[in-house]
């Protein structure tokens, strides 16, 4: 029974870490939660098979499994995601930092863009305003 609770810990801490990696949107949950229920069955039954006396899967051996992963949802579960949390909040700080002593270039830079963007703006204008219309000749016209 205590190696089913302990493949039952290590399924919950696969099917989480899983869920960490993967997101925990409505579609992915499903896909995991089916993995980890093909993944039970065959660390049941090959547990079953291979250490079990009996060599068959009795209910208590599938009881410890869903203890085992509960116990894991409930104990460990919320632990490794406020490290996970922390752990990337520790590692994003630098670009957060780097992000708030570039946001004043950031501003000249895009101020200059605009600046840029107006200009070229007017030029296109006043060159519009200087073109004069360039007529043939009234020798050169000729008529049908």
């Amino acid at each position: 029974m205590l190696w089913c609770l302990g493949l039952g810990l290590a399924l919950g801490a696969v099917r989480d870490a899983a869920g960490l990696l993967f997101g925990e949107s409505r579609p992915v949950r499903f896909v995991l939660d089916l993995a980890a229920f093909g993944l039970a069955a065959v660390l049941a039954c090959g547990f079953a098979a291979g250490l079990s006396a009996s060599g068959a899967v009795r209910w208590y051996m599938a009881a410890a499994m869903a203890l085992g992963a509960l116990g894991w949802r409930w104990a460990a579960s919320g632990a490794l995601h406020r490290l996970t949390a922390g752990l990337l909040r520790l590692l994003a700080a630098p670009l957060r930092l780097a992000g708030r002593l570039l946001q004043p270039a950031k501003r000249r830079f895009a101020a200059a863009l605009e600046r840029r963007a107006e200009q070229s703006a007017e030029k296109r204008q006043k060159g519009q305003k200087k073109r004069k219309k360039i007529l043939q000749k009234p020798k050169r016209i000729l008529y049908n």
